[in-house]
């Protein structure tokens, strides 16, 4: 709508049941411009510039001060979006004109003072999925179905079309309010597109482009491609570009260099389809599904929200009214929501001079916003979400709702704290990504937990708290065991704990090992570092015996040789290890496989390799493991989500004394010079265990020390010993604080970094500290003993930094020499660093893919191996060290398939690797000259699959969408495109080569592509010729999956490598099985029943074994004469991968971003 009709305050509104309807305020009358009977929901809500008027598409108007109904409109076909175009200079005022998108293409543009169509434009052959008008209401934007960009200028009465863009937008993008946004100040232009992964910026009176965001690219660790849904630019100046995420993350980008500002995450259960910023930047408002929340878009960490419920139907648009007094939510209907709070209050630790938290909404429709802790009995504003109609309209609460804040301090008069979600409460399972949700709406909720100060804080030795010996509490102890089963098990606010990676697949129940010195297959080595453990490092320089975790193995490794042996035990990922200090002992644990059983702690026989016990107690994770000072006791720490103390009998592995925390602890440490003490830290104190044995029973007496004030440090994340009686605490604050033990007092604190301090490391004079940061700092602290005489007024100017690395991730495991001159340190990033403080200098020892590895290729001599993954890297390997020789990094892609040309091509300076990434590119590395040859993109979705022809003149690759394209990597062309798989991705395609005239076709390739609809296609090809003929056809019919499967087995084909005539296919078909389809007799000859559906393939090319790789974490080696099989377990998660290198005698597999190479020793 042109807001020039200011005088009248008229309005419109549009609805999916084709009307559009006008009212003229003075008369309260309907006027109509078009009508339908339809019934569909509203899909726009735009507003005119006089603040009392809204429209929402199809097409009605109202006016917002009586919520009366103005006129409605008839459409030819359903109307799309709807803008209201702002008033120009140059348009009289009395031209109340607005605009609609419909789905057969056409935007027309309406007259509310004539009741007529003013003009149509028809520029797009798809349904209008975004249109938007200039601020300034200068210039008019569409979008369509088939990718079609569109621009107006409708500062004059006849609006006409500038400029028309092809290929621009997202494909097939659902219709959304968000879908097209422009700047404040009019001159930049924001969308999805070309792909759904992707949103570029343009310049609103050029459309050049300015800048193309990889939106799956913003976070590295993810498993998936993130898609964005909808976009919002935030008012001027501030220059940032809110998206909305397929991963329910609303991330805000810098508009200028597209860097991420920051992210708000789990904003709603689902993606968010709608979202807005208050005019004076202050208010985030979000829907998703039938919520609506307002957060606080100025708070940076933890911003607090408020929930609104009151719609039966998702809710389709929402928007503030230009006075930010009110918020307009559209769906089943249209609700116009009243701001309550008073804007001038400012919570604390907000930003200053800011705006106070989010406001407090009531809707003037009759839904309620639902607050407090009996917001489920509210019934009245729950009805209707079952789908039916209400019975009555709720009344509206007549009390102000709470005012949330981002404090995280109790309430007053209470030790409780306010927290806010949009799903419903729960009293035993919590998830680090919130409550578990239940049924019905989405609800805000208020909860009371226990306090912080709960337990002897601050007192003597009191054994009057003290767990019973052998795990049974006492009555006096109650508190620990009953307080910990209430408190919520929300993830602290510290990097320190471990989370598992998320795995989508169970370990199979029954996996029959083959006998002892008959395997198949041997473990030969591992790829790769797990940087999601915490305290996953061994090493002991005066032995040399070093450890470290991947997966679910334990590796030792001989770092002069490199030769390494696999402890294998545990079935699920490793969280933290430990060893003994007589270096005999090594513990390790591992999270829980399922509700059903718990964590697994292994004791194992180091000299032997050998696991020598298997305890159990700790239900969920264990967040640390140490050995007393003479060995005969292990301590174990539950995670936040077990809050247990565990302690354990070296010489019998049975259970001494158990005691539940009230709150989480991040850290603990056995005292080095003092008997029997055990130092945690946690939420806002040290905490000082005293282990008293009386004949064979052990009690535990504790004493608790708050933070002091003075540090302002709120929770402790790390410690360490040092000289006698010092104790070094890191804080998630940055701070690094240092105790007096014998006095239980701390004395001295200094900022030591920016960020959360997960690692602290002491010995004599010198301390290593490590943070989130990525930083590793090494401090002088000689002069610490001395202030400690000082007490209270020490000062921190005589601690001083001696040296500082960068290194690729945040460090989460540190161990150094006793003089602190070398380490081995270890990152997120999956690295395993060698640090020498004398040099000043960082090697890397073990390296890995950060995300889920893709693909394993082989060079024709077999001297090196290549793999790709989800982090955009190329890294290949010498395959006698398994070492990194070289890596090509491509920046906020995922690499998805790779290949290496084949010796025929030419020399071996001239061996070239063929790989494809999730932006449609596809990239040719020289690996002797180490440098990218050649980009092209013959795609416009991302690349699954791709191969060199038997020559290695010709690449053909394919894509989701199903499209191959061939195309010649000398020359950058593509000369040919086949269409035969349409609609469902390309999941494998393979070449070989053949005899001209075989199978009754000229070609000398034959190349096959599968599909994930179950069909495959094989062809032979003679591309010098220009020739491509369909030699046959195969459709399978659908899997017949299990309730536990939630998605289809990916179609699996390959050429026989012994029988060039043979195709092995897997995943197709409705039963788990290998099926053997001969292409001379144009059947099935052979087929081999499964376990389970396959996910990975490989047939060694000498003798006849096939490998096959299961989601059940299993790997399966198959004599293919006999019918034989061996299963092997090793792999934390689905075994996506298994390659067989050109000589059979090794076998790649990859599970997630572990690799792991087994060796044939029967071949």
């Amino acid at each position: 709508m042109k807001p020039g009709w200011r005088r009248a305050g008229g309005a419109m509104c549009g609805c999916g049941g084709f009307a559009v309807g006008a009212c003229a305020p003075a008369l309260w009358t309907w006027g109509s411009i078009m009508q339908s009977s339809s019934r569909t929901w509203p899909l726009g809500r735009p507003r005119t510039a006089t603040r009392s008027t809204f429209a929402a598409v199809a097409v009605t108007s109202w006016r917002l001060t009586t919520s009366t109904w103005l006129c409605g409109a008839l459409a030819i076909s359903c109307p799309r979006r709807l803008p209201i175009a702002p008033s120009h200079r140059s348009r009289p005022a009395a031209w109340p004109i607005f605009f609609c998108g419909f789905s057969s293409g056409a935007v027309r543009s309406f007259s509310l003072e004539a009741t007529r169509v003013l003009v149509e434009h028809r520029c797009h052959q798809g349904a209008v999925t975004g249109l938007v008008a200039s601020p300034d209401g200068s210039l008019l934007f569409s979008a369509c179905s088939q990718g079609t960009l569109a621009q107006y200028h409708c500062a004059a009465t006849c609006c006409r079309v500038l400029r028309v863009a092809a290929n621009v937008v997202c494909r097939d993008a659902p219709p959304s309010p968000n879908a097209l946004a422009v700047s404040g100040d009019n001159r930049l232009l924001a969308f999805t597109g070309p792909f759904k992964h992707m949103v570029t910026i343009m310049d609103a009176a050029s459309l050049d482009d300015l800048l193309r965001v990889d939106i799956s690219a913003l976070d590295p660790a993810s498993s998936g491609l993130d898609s964005a849904v909808a976009v919002c630019f935030s008012p001027a100046p501030r220059n940032h570009l809110l998206v909305s995420l397929s991963s329910n993350k609303v991330v805000v980008l810098d508009a200028t260099s597209g860097r991420l500002v920051r992210q708000f995450c789990d904003v709603h259960p689902v993606a968010c389809s709608a979202l807005a910023l208050s005019g004076d930047a202050r208010l985030l408002l979000t829907a998703a599904d039938r919520a609506i929340k307002v957060w606080d878009y100025l708070t940076q960490s933890d911003p607090s929200c408020q929930v609104y419920i009151g719609h039966s139907e998702p809710v389709q648009a929402v928007a503030f009214t230009p006075d930010q007094q009110h918020l307009l939510s559209v769906g089943d209907a249209i609700f116009l929501w009243d701001i309550l709070a008073s804007p001038e209050r400012s919570p604390p630790e907000s930003v200053p001079g800011s705006p106070g938290p989010p406001a407090t909404c009531e809707a003037a429709s009759g839904r309620t916003a639902v607050e407090g802790p009996n917001a489920s009995q509210q019934e009245d504003a729950l009805a209707g979400t079952n789908g039916l109609p209400r019975r009555q309209v709720p009344v509206p609460s007549q009390a102000a709702p709470p005012q949330l804040s981002i404090c995280a301090g109790p309430l007053d008069g209470g030790d409780g704290t306010s927290s806010v979600s949009d799903e419903g409460p729960s009293e035993e399972s919590h998830s680090p990504e919130g409550l578990c949700q239940a049924p019905g709406p989405p609800v805000l909720v208020q909860k009371e937990a226990g306090g912080a100060g709960d337990g002897a804080a601050g007192g003597p030795w009191d054994p009057s708290v003290l767990p019973h010996p052998h795990g049974q509490p006492s009555k006096q102890g109650a508190w620990s065991l009953r307080r910990a089963r209430t408190q919520p098990a929300a993830r602290p606010d510290a990097y320190k704990h471990f989370t598992a990676r998320y795995k989508a697949s169970l370990m199979a129940k029954n996996v029959s090992s083959p006998p002892a010195g008959a395997e198949w297959l041997h473990l030969k080595a591992v790829v790769g570092y797990n940087g999601n453990g915490r305290a996953n490092v061994i090493w002991r320089p005066d032995t040399g015996f070093f450890a470290y975790t991947c997966g679910c193995l334990v590796v030792v490794e001989d770092l002069h040789s490199g030769s390494q042996q696999h402890w294998l035990g545990h079935s699920e990922e490793i969280s933290t290890l430990a060893l003994s200090h007589d270096a005999q002992v090594l513990a390790s644990a591992s999270g829980s496989s399922g509700a059903a059983s718990g964590c697994q702690i292994r004791i194992w026989d180091v000299p032997g390799g050998s696991c020598q016990q298997l305890l159990s107690h700790h239900c969920t994770a264990v967040q640390a493991l140490a050995f007393s000072l003479d060995d005969r006791l292990l301590v174990t720490l539950g995670d936040y989500g077990d809050r247990t103390l565990a302690l354990w009998s070296m010489a019998t592995y049975e259970l001494v004394s158990s005691a539940h925390l009230p709150e989480p602890v991040h850290d603990m440490a056995f005292n080095p010079w003092g008997a029997g003490e055990l130092a945690c830290v946690g939420q806002g104190a040290l905490t000082l265990w005293l282990l008293q044995q009386r004949g064979a029973d052990i009690s535990l007496q504790v004493h608790r020390e708050p933070i002091p004030e003075t540090v302002g440090a709120g929770e402790l994340t790390s410690l360490c010993y040092g000289a006698e009686p010092l104790l070094y605490c890191g804080s998630n604050a940055g701070q690094v604080c240092v105790w007096d033990t014998s006095a239980s007092r701390c004395f001295l604190a200094w900022e030591a970094d920016d960020g959360e301090i997960g690692v602290l490391l002491c010995s004599g004079s010198r301390l290593v500290s490590g943070s989130n940061t990525r930083r590793l700092r090494l401090w002088a602290v000689g002069a610490v003993a001395e202030l400690r005489r000082k007490g209270s007024g020490a000062r921190s100017s005589s601690v001083f930094m001696e040296r500082e690395l960068t290194l690729d991730g945040a460090v989460v495991s540190a161990v150094f020499h006793d003089s602190m001159d070398m380490g081995v340190v270890g990152t997120t990033a999956g690295t395993l660093w060698y640090v020498s403080w004398a040099e000043g200098t960082s090697t890397r020892l073990i390296s890995g893919h950060r995300s889920k590895v893709n693909e394993v290729v082989f060079s024709p001599s077999e001297s090196h191996c290549a793999t790709c993954g989800d982090d955009g890297s190329v890294r290949v390997w010498s395959l006698s060290s398994m070492e990194l020789v070289i890596q090509f990094q491509v920046l906020n892609q995922s690499c998805l398939c790779l290949a290496w040309s084949p010796p025929s091509c030419g020399r071996p300076e001239q061996q070239h690797m063929a790989a494809g990434y999730s932006d449609g590119t596809l990239r040719v590395f020289n690996v002797s000259r180490i440098s990218m040859e050649l980009k092209m993109h013959p795609h416009l979705a991302a690349l699954t699959a791709i191969t060199f022809s038997a020559d290695g003149q010709t690449i053909i690759s394919g894509d989701k969408d199903g499209l191959v394209a061939v195309s010649q990597p000398r020359t950058g062309l593509t000369f040919r495109t086949l269409s035969d798989h349409r609609g469902a991705p390309i999941s494998t395609i393979r070449s070989t080569s053949k005899e001209n005239g075989a199978f009754g076709v000229e070609g000398t390739d034959l190349w096959l592509a599968a599909s994930g609809d179950q069909r495959v296609s094989v062809w032979a090809s003679d591309w010098l010729r220009d020739c491509c003929e369909l030699v046959d056809w195969l459709s399978f019919p659908a899997p017949i999956l299990t309730e536990a499967s939630d998605c289809s087995p990916p179609s699996l084909a390959a050429f026989c490598p012994w029988d060039r005539t043979l195709l092995v296919c897997a995943g197709l078909g409705p039963h788990p099985e290998v099926v053997f389809y001969s292409l001379c007799l144009k059947q099935v000859v052979k087929k081999i029943p499964l376990p389970f559906f396959a996910v990975s393939l490989s047939l060694s090319p000498r003798a006849h074994f096939m490998a096959i790789g299961f989601a059940e974490r299993v790997l399966r080696l198959v004599d293919c004469v006999s019918g034989a099989a061996q299963e092997f377990a090793g792999h934390d998660d689905g075994v996506q991968l298994c390659r067989f290198a050109p000589s059979a005698s090794l076998l790649f597999t990859a599970a997630h971003n572990e690799i792991l190479v087994w060796e044939v020793t029967d071949c």
